[in-house]
């Protein structure tokens, strides 16, 4: 199930669930079914350019006095249609529910017949009938060239500055979420999914797949810089594998050598896209850093950083990948796809957030509680603190004071913190899964 796959990864392929024939799934939908398989992992673990408008100002010679015209850039994808604004001018809703009770507020396209109802922890746990298990193997074999094809392409003559870029891609690869969300998309968005492992097409996805994941690398090597961690992905970070100055300049080359690759694809409205998926990542680390004190305990402001954060990037790149196999920016395809790659990267987000409670450091790759040691409010803390006063103050001064990383812990395990951000993640989940499902045969 490309669904749960990639709404655990890309809700694979989205396409309905209606059988082909009586018994039988096509395999579009298969890829539809993995990608919702996609989302049941993560849960258990925890308009198109002629429509653009540039905007014209008059603008004065101060020399001649003649008046002209001057074209200004409209900011970025979400500005010019070719991404929808998923927040308001007031930091709530936009163009998709954050919270559940924002739906009243949605018109929301039908939902097709047969669509998955997802219940990672009721009694019927596990995956939706249909839905493969293992939605990596959907799209393994594409990806076995991947590691080495990022690890040439950033080669560079430097020694430690190739170490360090490699870093990620040679020793700890990761579960490649992002690219394998990727490859999943364009398979479900693919006329004949089966056959879509070759071609012009193909390769441009295959390589969007490769931006995402530099991308991605490149904003965990910055990130690890200014939390000053010491850990990533079960290993050391790479700072303290090499300097702070070393990390900082493997990043931005990253960045460089994904802006290089992006190009290649010659493909103006996917580079707008992918480009301001890089603005959002900036925004959110801001967020991060600059929040005020009482926004620090507003659920929306929250979900806001998680989407600059984490969800941007998935939720641009499937819609690059459906809009690389020629579909436009308005189309159902696309929108179905963009809308998907939002709900996941946010249910994505906050069963990492839940993990940091209830999981293991050998199972994230980094050291629990690692998000509240960094002074970070997130989903269970923010629930935790609506029957729990106390918890208002600590998130206040961002946990800073000694016994509030421990407080917190015990707070939030005493309440229904876990739980309540448990059920928002499998909202946006669900949220996902209808949009894949959307897809048309």
């Amino acid at each position: 199930m490309l669904s749960m796959s990639a709404l655990c990864m890309v809700m694979g392929s989205a396409v309905a669930f209606i059988p082909a024939q009586p018994g039988r799934f096509s395999l579009r939908q298969s890829h539809t079914l993995s990608a919702q398989t996609h989302v049941i992992q993560t849960l258990k673990q925890g308009r198109s350019s002629s429509r653009r408008s540039l905007l014209r100002c008059a603008v004065v010679d101060g020399v001649t006095g003649n008046v002209g015209e001057q074209l200004l850039d409209r900011e970025n994808a979400h500005v010019v249609g070719l991404l929808q604004n998923p927040f308001d001018a007031s930091g709530s809703s936009g163009a998709f529910p954050g919270l559940p009770e924002h739906l009243s507020r949605m018109v929301d396209p039908p939902v097709p017949d047969n669509t998955p109802k997802l219940d990672p922890w009721g009694e019927k746990s596990g995956f939706p009938e249909r839905c493969p298990e293992d939605p990596f193997g959907l799209v393994r074999e594409e990806l076995s060239p991947f590691a080495e094809s990022i690890k040439s392409v950033v080669d560079t003559d430097h020694p430690i500055l190739s170490e360090a870029a490699k870093h990620f891609f040679a020793q700890r690869q990761g579960k490649r979420f992002r690219p394998t969300i990727v490859m999943l998309m364009s398979k479900a968005t693919s006329p004949s999914p089966t056959e879509h492992i070759s071609g012009s097409i193909y390769d441009k996805q295959a390589l969007l797949g490769q931006v995402t994941e530099m991308i991605h690398v490149a904003s965990l090597i910055h990130d690890d810089v200014l939390d000053e961690a010491d850990t990533r992905r079960g290993g050391e970070a790479v700072h303290k594998l090499y300097t702070n100055k070393v990390a900082v300049i493997a990043g931005d080359y990253l960045l460089a050598r994904a802006s290089v690759l992006l190009a290649k694809l010659q493909n103006t409205e996917v580079t707008e896209i992918m480009s301001t998926a890089l603005e959002s990542l900036v925004q959110g680390e801001i967020m991060q850093i600059k929040t005020g004190e009482e926004d620090l305990l507003d659920m929306m402001t929250y979900l806001r950083k998680s989407y600059h954060k984490t969800a941007s990037l998935i939720c641009d790149a499937s819609k690059s990948a459906a809009m690389l196999g020629g579909h436009a920016a308005d189309s159902e395809q696309a929108r179905a796809a963009e809308e998907y790659g939002y709900h996941l990267g946010l249910a994505y987000q906050i069963i990492d957030d839940v993990l940091d409670f209830t999981g293991a450091s050998d199972v994230l790759g980094k050291p629990a509680l690692a998000d509240v040691s960094l002074g970070l409010s997130t989903a269970p803390v923010l629930f935790a603190s609506e029957s729990i006063p106390e918890l208002r103050p600590m998130i206040k001064r961002k946990f800073k004071q000694d016994g509030d990383v421990e407080k917190t812990l015990t707070f939030v395990l005493k309440s229904d913190g876990v739980e309540r951000a448990r059920e928002l993640a499998l909202f946006h989940a669900q949220r996902a899964v209808n949009a894949i499902a959307r897809l048309p045969e």
